[in-house]
C-alpha cells in the first residue's frame, strides 16, 4: 500500500485524471502517509527500487524513521554523524563508495537538477546547478542506501538500519506513527 501510494503520488497528473469520489478518497489516503519531504524523492525513490513494491515500501519506511525525509538531516547521537535521507556514517559510506567507485564522505560533486553532473565545465550562473557534499544529496544517498541494501547484502537486507527497525518493521506500527505525527 505505501509503495503504490508513492507511485500513485508521483504519476498524478490532474488534468489527465477522472477526478471521481474513489479518486479523491485515494489521494487522500495517500497525502496522509506520504510526507511532502518523501514526495520530492519519489523519482530517484522509484528509480532505485521501483522493480520490487516491497524494498520501496521498506526504503519510503527507513528513511521517514531515519530522517522524515530531509535529505540534509543530521543526528549526531552516541558519538556518530549520521546524515541524510538514510543517515549513513562515514565508515559505511566510504565503504560503498570505494566499492563502486563513487563520491567519498565529505567530496564535493556538482549536481544539475539533483542529479549528478558529470561535464567538464560548469557556469557559476548556470541553472539548475549545485555543489553539495555527496552525503547530503538526495540522489547518492538513495543510490548508496540501493547499492547496501539490494546489492551488496544481496535483496532485502535492510541490516544497516536495524537500530530503527523498531520504527519501519511493522507497517501497522509504522502507520499509526506517521499519522500521528500529523
Amino acid at each position: 500500500m505505501i509503495a503504490e501510494c508513492l507511485i500513485f503520488l508521483y504519476t498524478l497528473v490532474p488534468a489527465e485524471q477522472s477526478i471521481t469520489y474513489n479518486f479523491v478518497e485515494q489521494y487522500k489516503q495517500c497525502d496522509e502517509i506520504i510526507n511532502d519531504e518523501i514526495k520530492e524523492h519519489a523519482d530517484i525513490l522509484i528509480d532505485y527500487f521501483g522493480d520490487d513494491p516491497d524494498q520501496l515500501e521498506t526504503a519510503i519506511k527507513v528513511i521517514w524513521c531515519e530522517s522524515r525525509g530531509v535529505e540534509t538531516a543530521v543526528r549526531t547521537a552516541e558519538g556518530n554523524y549520521d546524515t541524510g535521507l538514510f543517515q549513513f556514517v562515514s565508515w559505511t559510506w566510504n565503504w560503498v563508495a570505494e566499492k563502486y567507485d563513487l563520491p567519498k564522505w565529505n567530496e564535493w560533486v556538482v549536481m544539475k537538477n539533483d542529479r549528478p553532473y558529470t561535464e567538464e565545465k560548469v557556469s557559476r550562473t548556470s541553472y539548475g546547478f549545485s555543489m553539495q557534499k555527496a552525503q547530503y544529496t538526495e540522489y547518492f544517498n538513495i543510490k548508496f542506501g540501493y547499492l547496501l541494501s539490494q546489492d551488496i547484502y544481496g535483496r532485502s537486507q535492510w541490516n544497516d538500519w536495524s537500530s530503527s527497525q523498531w520504527c519501519w518493521e511493522d507497517t501497522n506500527k509504522w502507520l499509526k506513527r506517521v499519522k500521528g505525527e500529523q
